[in-house]
């Protein structure tokens, strides 16, 4: 869990470059931060302690050291991984888009532009090159562009058959994201970034105020409208674990894989985030959806959004109310621990018999000095 933990203390420092950083199906070989897919191309979602450790490791790439301070162990393998590719006097389209992810995902946005701008004119335009080029706009807030680059990819190249450190069926898979919810995201963003357009500082406030869930979901239907997925019951009530089966209908099998994958893509969109924790609530698992809207909060300073806020305390209400787990490696038969730890000094048992020994022994000694005092004012006088 070495990933994790250099987030603790770096968190507020990154939260800024973080922000909006964005990323999809970029053709890293060393580092995919895939979702497991099986043979039948269904994909597995990863246990939530896995998806943030890997998490961890992205989090922490981003990271710029202060000064006086050293690199941290994950951002300085892909330093390293850059420093090698630069050497080379030059690139394959595949190389360059690999050296721009790696730029990418340590916050080098320029460098990563400065890569991929003059490979949009190759007369073979590679696939990755142009997906990546959207995520690079995506992380400069830059949704229209974000968009048109990776249309565009979609419309003149094609993902390779053959993807190094992917499995056929993770291949697949993340074709599938590339041609569905990457650039239904994309839209999402960019139509949010242009209703903002022109609010002053205090109407933007509001508008963070009333923000609610990510409306990725489902896609559009063959009228091309969406009809957003809400996560509450039949009588239209936001209860942790409950949904509508009409709501529930809504979300594709593997919602919970999509939105982790996104997340590895772009792992500053707190909206995403928001949305897995939901995901995770409506099928039952509070705590992973607690520990999520808790750093949404916090960390990701997301708690003037009401309805998160709304989500998050009736989460924690639902976890105070799960019974309390045994722990772990622990006989039925132990006896239970005492309420108060012995003097781990004390060896032996005390009795009542001792401690009436001890007192007695005090109250002489007591009686002792008294009389000791007695005399020796007797003997001055």
């Amino acid at each position: 869990m070495r990933g994790v933990a250099f987030i603790a203390l770096g968190s507020l420092t990154i939260l800024s470059v973080l922000t909006d950083a964005g990323r999809a199906s970029l053709y890293s070989p060393e580092e995919q931060f895939a979702i497991p897919v099986s043979n039948d191309g269904k994909p597995v979602a990863l246990p939530f302690n896995e998806f943030k450790r890997r998490l961890g490791v992205i989090t922490n790439a981003m990271i710029e050291p202060k000064f006086g301070e050293k690199v941290n162990p994950d951002r300085q393998k892909f330093l390293d991984r850059i420093a090698e590719l630069e050497k080379q006097p030059k690139h394959s389209a595949t190389e360059a888009a690999a050296l721009s992810a790696d730029l990418l995902r340590t916050g080098q946005l320029d460098k990563a532009l400065a890569q991929l701008g003059p490979r949009t004119a190759d007369r073979k335009p590679d696939y990755f090159v142009f997906t990546t080029l959207g995520g690079i706009h995506a992380a400069r807030g830059e949704w229209t562009d974000a968009l048109r680059y990776h249309q565009e990819g979609q419309l003149d190249t094609k993902m390779p058959e053959i993807v190094k450190g992917l499995s056929k069926s993770q291949r697949d898979w993340w074709e599938k994201l590339d041609a569905d919810y990457v650039p239904r995201f994309y839209q999402i963003r960019r139509n949010e970034s242009d209703a903002r357009r022109g609010l002053t500082p205090t109407e933007r406030e509001k508008a963070d105020e009333k923000e609610d869930v990510l409306p990725l979901f489902p896609l559009a239907n063959d009228e091309g409208k969406h009809f957003p997925v809400r996560f509450v019951t039949a009588a239209g009530e936001y209860r942790p674990g409950e949904i509508a089966p009409e709501e529930k209908a809504k979300l594709p099998p593997d919602a919970i894989a999509i939105v982790q994958q996104l997340m590895l893509w772009f792992p500053g969109e707190t909206r995403l985030y928001w949305l897995l924790a939901e995901l995770y609530a409506a099928s039952g698992d509070v705590k992973s959806a607690v520990a999520i809207l808790d750093e949404c909060t916090w960390g990701r300073q997301y708690g003037n959004r009401k309805v998160l806020v709304g989500h998050r305390q009736a989460l924690r209400t639902a976890v105070d109310a799960l019974p309390r787990e045994a722990p772990e490696d622990v006989p039925l038969t132990q006896p239970p621990e005492p309420t108060q730890q012995p003097n781990p000094g004390l060896n032996f048992p005390i009795s009542m018999e001792t401690i009436g020994i001890y007192f007695g022994f005090v109250g002489l000694i007591a009686v002792l000095a008294l009389g000791r005092t007695i005399w020796k004012r007797r003997s001055a006088t």
